[in-house]
């Protein structure tokens, strides 16, 4: 205790020293915690399920023909009657368990909101090793029949949020889609489903999915690919074992479903017989979350190791000033018996001290980062359900050992150096100040040249990253963004039949018309640059697809004035209008992609075109082609996509599109007021400006953007006062002999070249090996870029100058002062 108080006796007689080094550790010590935090969250939080290593999921890559839906890519959907043929048939897993999400409306005491319901096999629960919080889960026994167990067990937060965690809720009704369903449970707290940033309202039995969705029938298709399949491993059976053996009952469902498929190509069906599962570990869940978020949330931990490693340095830098100025107390101390050993236990106890306050203070930093970009999260995003900005475990042990391990790193050689000085030289000294050895100068140099490094490297990170945003917001996304605010509904939900539907499409269309400021509307079923798609196989007259993806394209319902109301160009044609109903010839408008590939040299106008295989008629007519747009991501490659009148299709989920002539913020209330009237129980889901969709689009982007250049700044304003304080010590460390030089005619100028050639010296090599590091680190960044390559040599100049300009700023003050000595003064100088 009586060293710990000396210690700290020592710290607080000099506190700028203490204040400075605990400052730019806490700095480092923040962003490290924050950004561990996110990878934490994002990529190391396992299921919070029994023994989540020995789950698997299964996917099967390959050709299907037919209907296919996902939600995730890798090909995780299987038909309903192959799930149900590999659940009986398996033997390596303890269950196998199906479920699909869907977005759903719920109401319960005439208040309807939106909402989503996962539709789940009865063994969900069990095989994924979950408790109820409140009532039980569902069972096996909830499904011996399609469409005759309602009911319905709620997850934990939308208990809480709905509902107040009111147990009184159990046995209650809750209407989903329309349907009835007795609430028989409450999953437990934590649990959002298999997939993260996915959480489900509602989890209810699979085999009610078609009283959710009216008209919809699949359960006997074999062409219909909708389930996904998760399982746990039985004890002792390995991953490898496990796919083996499911491969033998799933190779016997493939020679059926071989035996149904329509005219295949022969390359097509032996790609079709060689399918096979693939099991991948399922402790982490499913879905695209992780891999989306890998790559950007390593680079950001990379990056802010970095900006530590650079506050270490500056801190080691202080504290060899600090050990040159206690050279004579040193050595007086080890005069007098003390023990080198006992001397540095001291000084890493000092450091350990200054770390650990950089540690306290670098959690609050760490949890206000993590507020900062919670807050920063588009409305809606996926991230919201994964992250918080509470710290947990795992982060703050991370924190405590980035703590112990940078008092160490930092504190390690300043130790070893100053209590090794030269005693007769040292207690000769009259000043109280020693001359610091040229390894302790030479370490220092090193230091500062490493730091100028590492902040080039983040400066050229920085700038690639910016300039990559530009490069997206910059891109021509085919139609107008401007003034433009969107809704989903989907009358389905409240079980509409699909003429009851278009009345209400119809209807509400005059009524958004009427809305003051509304100069067009119009709607279409897949919002632009939003992540979603659907494609299906066509058949074109003359048209000989090369591979079978060839006869593919892409497409979308929309309504009459779609591509006004959106602002694409008709390079030919006509739009659609309200007489393109279920009664009149069939009509498509297509892309310009979509034109090149089924007509090249042609001019499609006229043609026709069948949805489907070769034997459905090809009664479809291109009346328009539209300029080229982008569809689903706004980094994609052209698409070929033909547009029908949702009047002439299923009726489904729509998106309204208003163009306006002010804010469109300024009619969100009229909006929801104009479909109140019409069903004040039909939920509206995410009233959003075309601008807000791009911005999600580009979240990632800007986040990513934005923290590289924080810290590109941060580590900048370190080196260049890393430099400083180098220069600002040697000056002092060479008083007389400056003054020596200037007594003998040395102009200033000479004496500040001698400045700028330390300087020019340390910022040379460093920015040699920072161009070095920059180009090897490119390959890691290229994944990330778009429209440049990770060498771009306007952006390595640029920040190759603006780290010079820092660093010729930054020796400007130790400069001057150099010119400053009087040469009278500087000869007395001890």
């Amino acid at each position: 205790m009586a060293a710990l108080r000396i210690t700290l006796r020592g710290l607080a007689q000099t506190p700028g020293f203490t204040l400075t080094a605990v400052g730019s550790l806490a700095l480092g010590i923040g962003a490290n915690t924050a950004v561990f935090s996110l990878l934490n969250q994002l990529l190391l939080r396992a299921l919070p399920v029994k023994n989540p290593g020995e789950l698997v999921l299964m996917y099967s890559p390959g050709p299907v023909q037919g209907h296919y839906s996902s939600d995730e890519s890798g090909h995780p959907s299987f038909s309903y009657p192959v799930f149900r043929e590999l659940q009986k048939q398996q033997t390596p897993f303890t269950g196998i368990a199906g479920a699909r999400r869907a977005p759903a409306s719920l109401a319960y005491n005439n208040s309807a909101t939106p909402g989503s319901v996962n539709t789940v096999s009865g063994n969900y629960f069990d095989v994924l090793g979950v408790r109820p919080a409140l009532g039980r889960l569902l069972s096996e026994d909830d499904e011996q029949a399609i469409g005759e167990r309602a009911v319905a067990v709620l997850s934990y937060g939308y208990w809480l949020s709905r509902f107040g965690a009111s147990p009184a809720i159990l046995n209650q009704k809750l209407l989903v889609n329309g349907y009835p369903f007795t609430i028989v449970g409450v999953a437990q707290k934590g649990f959002t489903g298999e997939m993260p940033g996915e959480s489900p309202d509602v989890f209810v039995p699979i085999t009610m999915r078609k009283q959710l969705e009216p008209g919809w029938d699949a359960f006997a298709n074999r062409k219909d690919y909708w389930v996904t399949m998760l399982a746990r491993l039985k004890p002792g059976v390995s991953r490898q074992q496990a796919e083996t053996a499911i491969n033998i009952p799933y190779h016997a469902q493939i020679e059926i479903d071989a035996q149904l498929l329509t005219r295949p190509r022969p390359e097509m069906l032996a790609q079709f017989r060689a399918k096979k599962i693939i099991l991948k570990p399922g402790e982490y869940g499913r879905g695209d979350l992780r891999n989306n978020a890998r790559e950007p949330t390593l680079l950001l931990m990379g990056m802010t190791l970095l900006v530590l490693l650079i506050c270490c340095a500056n801190v080691a830098n202080l504290q060899l000033v600090r050990a040159a100025s206690r050279a004579r107390e040193i050595a007086v101390r080890l005069a007098l018996g003390a023990s080198r050993g006992q001397l540095i236990r001291g000084q890493l106890a000092e450091s350990g001290l200054l770390a650990a306050g950089g540690g306290a203070l670098g959690l609050g930093a760490a949890w206000a980062a993590m507020r900062a970009i919670l807050a920063a999260l588009p409305a809606g995003s996926n991230f919201s359900s994964v992250l918080s900005s509470t710290l947990d475990l795992r982060a703050l042990l991370f924190c405590l050992a980035v703590s112990i391990l940078t008092g160490f790193l930092f504190g390690l050689f300043p130790a070893l150096q100053s209590t090794r000085p030269d005693l007769n030289t040292s207690l000769k000294d009259q000043s109280g100040q020693s001359t610091a050895s040229g390894s302790s100068n030479a370490f220092r140099k090193t230091l500062v040249t490493a730091q100028v490094a590492v902040s080039l490297l983040l400066l050229v990170s920085a700038g690639l990253l910016a300039r990559t945003l530009l490069n997206l917001r910059n891109i021509d996304l085919g139609f107008r963004t401007d003034h433009l605010v969107m809704f989903a509904l989907d009358p389905r939900l409240n079980r509409y039949t699909d003429q009851a539907a278009y009345a209400f499409y119809d209807q509400l269309t005059d009524r958004l018309a009427s809305i003051p400021g509304v100069q067009l509307v119009s709607a279409g079923m897949n919002p632009p640059v939003s992540g979603n798609d659907d494609s299906q196989n066509i058949t074109v007259p003359g048209y000989i697809p090369p591979t079978d993806d060839a006869a593919d394209s892409n497409y979308d319902h929309v309504g009459a004035d779609y591509f006004r109301t959106m602002g694409i160009p008709l390079i030919a044609g006509r739009d659609f209008t309200r007489a393109d109903n279920a009664t009149a010839p069939k009509v498509a408008i297509v892309n310009e992609e979509f034109a090149k590939h089924f007509f090249p040299g042609q001019n499609p106008l006229g043609h026709r075109f069948a949805r489907g295989g070769a034997r459905q008629a090809a009664d479809i007519e291109i009346v328009g082609v539209a300029k080229q747009s982008k569809y689903s991501g706004i980094k994609e490659s052209p698409q070929r996509v033909f547009y029908v009148p949702y009047r002439q299709a299923q009726v489904e989920a729509l998106h309204f599109y208003l163009r306006t002539a002010i804010d469109p913020r300024q009619i969100e209330s009229a909006i929801r007021a104009a479909v109140a009237s019409l069903d004040p129980n039909l939920p509206i889901r995410s009233i959003e400006t075309m601008d807000d969709q791009i911005d999600q689009d580009l979240f990632a982007e800007r986040i990513l953007s934005a923290l590289t250049a924080i810290f590109a700044a941060l580590a900048t304003v370190l080196a260049a006062l890393g430099l400083y304080g180098v220069l600002a010590y040697n000056i002092a460390r060479r008083t007389r002999e400056i003054g020596i030089r200037m007594a003998l005619g040395a102009g200033a100028g000479r004496v500040r070249a001698l400045v700028i050639r330390e300087v020019a010296v340390m910022v040379l090599i460093g920015t040699a090996a920072g161009l070095a590091a920059s180009a090897a680190a490119g390959r890691l960044l290229q994944p990330v870029l778009y429209g440049l390559k990770a060498w771009d040599l306007p952006i390595y100049s640029a920040s190759t100058a603006v780290l010079w300009f820092i660093a010729l700023a930054a020796a400007y003050i130790p400069s001057r002062r150099a010119t400053a000595v009087d040469p009278l003064v500087a000869l007395r100088y001890e």
